[in-house]
């Protein structure tokens, strides 16, 4: 197992924010996961698994914590003619369009999401009116206290909009996920077109993607724009004006965590005040896992 790096947080972040050191362990085998529980019961520190940054806002202290992150290229099994093994490091886009050159598909809607399948699987990510819980048959992970194995499979329920069955503080390491038979090429285009999509709807500068997520029959960018948070500024970070749901870093400095909470919280409080409605972010927060 290699020895661990200490970094800044904002490396850990797409939206760069965060000042404060995190030691990651950067994982080539699962089995590695095993040495590093029993390394942080010596230290006293916390594993914490983390995937891409795509949702994660860092901290400005050193916490007495460490990240684990899975190597990125992970292979694939197919096998049943539409089930797929795969081990939860490999990058959403490219696990979609790997899938697609085999003949595999369906998913073709979730191509343009950033972040790791891993971190797919943990919140139900989704698009277009799918979600990758549609998919999934079985998933396979490890606690990061206790060391126990932990499984999922397909039946024993615990999905919802942006929720998943994966308990806190267990890092999912392989997923079976059951797939359509495809046209490669039809397949590839749809992905594409996705890639396209996103391109032109996404605002420009470093971000996190959406702040919050939806609430019960009305979107959350359109209460953030009726409440008049575009344009919001704290420190590097600003609401941008494209997409009130959507906090971005246009300069691609580092920038304090505490900025990034704060203007989270003034988003919250002006759209309570305006519509009377608690808006739930679907980021994680450093300080509070």
């Amino acid at each position: 197992m290699n020895a661990p790096q200490r970094i800044p947080w904002a490396n850990l972040s797409t939206l760069r924010a965060g000042v404060g050191i995190v030691q990651l362990l950067q994982l080539q085998q699962d089995e590695e996961i095993f040495e590093a529980i029993q390394q942080s019961r010596r230290e006293g520190r916390r594993l914490l698994p983390v995937g891409k940054g795509t949702n994660l806002i860092g901290s400005d202290q050193e916490l007495p914590v460490t990240m684990l992150s899975l190597s990125a290229m992970r292979a694939m099994d197919v096998f049943d003619g539409g089930k797929v093994r795969v081990q939860t490091g490999i990058p959403l886009g490219i696990f979609v369009q790997n899938l697609a050159t085999q003949g595999f598909g369906g998913i073709s809607a979730l191509a343009g999401i950033p972040g790791s399948l891993g971190g797919a699987l943990a919140m139900n990510a989704g698009a277009n009116g799918c979600s990758i819980s549609e998919f999934v048959t079985e998933m396979h992970g490890i606690h990061l206290r206790s060391g126990e194995e932990w499984q999922w499979r397909k039946g024993d329920g615990g999905w919802a909009y942006r929720h998943s069955p994966l308990p806190p503080h267990v890092m999912v390491t392989t997923a079976v996920l059951e797939l359509q038979l495809v046209d490669s090429q039809e397949e590839t285009e749809k992905i594409s077109a996705e890639w396209m999509r996103r391109r032109r709807v996404t605002p420009r500068g470093l971000s996190c993607g959406s702040v919050f997520r939806n609430p019960p029959n009305a979107p959350a960018g359109r209460l953030l724009e009726e409440a008049g948070c575009k344009g919001l500024t704290e420190g590097v970070f600003s609401v941008s004006q494209q997409h009130a749901n959507w906090i971005v870093n246009a300069s691609g400095n580092v920038g304090k965590a505490e900025d990034c909470r704060r203007l989270v919280q003034r988003m919250q409080t002006m759209v309570m005040e305006r519509h009377g409605i608690r808006l739930e972010a679907e980021w994680r927060f450093a300080d509070l896992l």
